[in-house]
């Protein structure tokens, strides 16, 4: 297999990095085996299967060895994740300012029924549904990407109820058949506890039930902006010309029925990329039409461009302005771009593995591999970070 080593340069880089982030790893071999894995994520081309990566670590009888070590650190050692994940999300920014948090649904198309979470779906992206691993990813965006932070794998009732599957895969007691938007509040949870809160930009696809996820944001205080759909009910909010009231709202209506489309665009008449107008929080009481009201939401319309082309809607507690949106939105294309070189580049979807742990560790080692490589590329083989220059 011809493989494409490291710079020596890259080397260090990938041995400070190692040390770094699994530095609550407890024994010396497993920061080892932790960093022969990063490697082989990073200088592996193609498939990054524990073979593949072990035939380019090593030549001869050493790769079978080689292999099983990996197989046994990455699928047989319980070491804890979230620690490693926590250093990731300190990393993440760097010296720049967290443009905001955002999310991304990844499906993973499988056919066999033993890789862990495995199940029937349906998958936006193709509009099909299809057997498949799925999983929820958080992602802390600068002006420069998205990195992601934190994942969870979603697990339906088929091995949450099952009790060989359960004990077959390692799941833990406490982990149950839960919503993408259910698991993405647990993430947001995990990374508040440590970080400042940043504005939370979550697609459709991340988000089952957008008014659901945007009540238990609310409830925490992370300011959102949510993805909804054409046919969302919403109160949209007047301002009153005559009476005592300032503001009064209006029957529920559906999203697209407030935002018409727009005639065909011509060079004196260009077609804005957003149109807001303001409506109540998703799910708030109705009072009578006209009745005064309190706290007002945004309702976002992005045309995709094209004359009477299609429409994404997003609802947002936040009181910012069209431009400042629109660079919460370019954050969802960055992530979108951070899960495509995650797959095509990274290994994102090359685990092949029976165990829910198993899953993480491997995930937590693509998301540091991703977060290296970047820097590795920007530097030209250099560091990653001041974090990671003052730790060598």
């Amino acid at each position: 297999m011809d493989v494409q080593p490291l710079s020596p340069v890259g080397e260090a880089a990938v041995s400070r990095f190692a040390e770094l982030v699994f530095a609550h790893l407890g024994r010396t071999d497993q920061r080892r085996w932790a960093r022969a894995y990063l490697q082989g994520l990073l200088a592996v081309p193609g498939r990054k299967s524990l073979a593949n990566m072990a035939a380019g670590l090593a030549t001869g009888p050493a790769a079978a060895t080689v292999s099983l070590s990996l197989q046994q650190f990455i699928n047989g050692s319980p070491w804890d994740w979230r620690p490693a994940r926590r250093v990731l999300a300190e990393l993440a920014a760097g010296p720049r300012a967290v443009r905001a948090w955002t999310a991304a649904l990844v499906v993973v198309p499988r056919r066999g029924d033993q890789v862990v979470g495995v199940h029937r779906r349906f998958d936006p992206a193709t509009g099909r549904t299809v057997k498949c691993q799925a999983a929820s990813g958080l992602f802390v965006a600068t002006d420069r990407d998205a990195v992601p932070v934190d994942w969870a794998l979603l697990l339906d009732p088929s091995w949450t109820d099952d009790p060989q599957r359960r004990a077959r895969a390692r799941i833990p007691g406490d982990v149950g058949p839960r919503s993408a938007g259910e698991l993405l509040v647990g993430m947001v949870d995990r990374l508040a506890a440590h970080h400042p809160v940043a504005p939370l930009v979550v697609g459709l696809d991340a988000a089952e039930d957008p008014v659901r996820l945007a009540a238990a944001l609310a409830h925490r205080s992370v300011p959102y902006l949510l993805e909804v759909r054409g046919g969302q009910a919403v109160r949209p909010v007047l301002q009153a010309t005559t009476g005592r009231h300032g503001r009064v709202h209006q029957e529920a209506v559906s999203a697209e029925s407030l935002f018409p489309r727009r005639r065909p665009r011509t060079a004196a008449d260009p077609q804005p990329v957003l149109r807001g107008t303001p409506v109540l929080p998703p799910g708030a009481a109705g009072a009578a039409p006209g009745a005064a009201c309190g706290a007002v939401h945004r309702l976002w319309a992005q045309c995709d461009g094209d004359d009477g082309g299609q429409q994404r809607y997003w609802l947002t507690d936040l009181a910012e302005d069209a431009p400042v949106v629109l660079g919460l939105l370019d954050a969802t294309s960055a992530t979108r771009g951070t899960v495509d070189r995650l797959g095509a580049d990274f290994g994102l979807l090359d685990f092949s593995g029976r165990s829910f742990t198993g899953w993480h560790h491997h995930m937590t080692l693509v998301s540091a591999a991703y977060a290296l490589g970047r820097d590795l590329a920007v530097r030209g083989g250099g560091t990653s970070g001041s974090a990671l220059r003052d730790s060598a």
